[in-house]
């Protein structure tokens, strides 16, 4: 039997935010969760970026964390 990890993804638009917007909501993501690659990783699109996390829990609380500024 084959295990399939669930990714859970946060989507969050660019939406003509300024430049100290962008740092201060990715040095929040870092600061909880660390740099990318053991509890999430990230991929910038042109209209948005997406954080993928692998538990659950680490996903809500990144929406928590976001919530307040998107």
């Amino acid at each position: 039997m084959e295990t399939v990890n669930k990714v859970y993804e946060i989507r969050i638009p660019w939406d003509n935010q300024k430049e100290y917007w962008w740092n201060e909501l990715c040095a929040d993501i870092v600061e909880v969760f660390g740099l990318p690659g053991d509890r999430y990783t990230s991929h910038p699109f042109s209209d948005y970026m997406l954080f993928y996390f692998k538990s659950k829990k680490d996903f809500h609380l990144c929406q928590i964390l976001v919530s307040d500024k998107i």
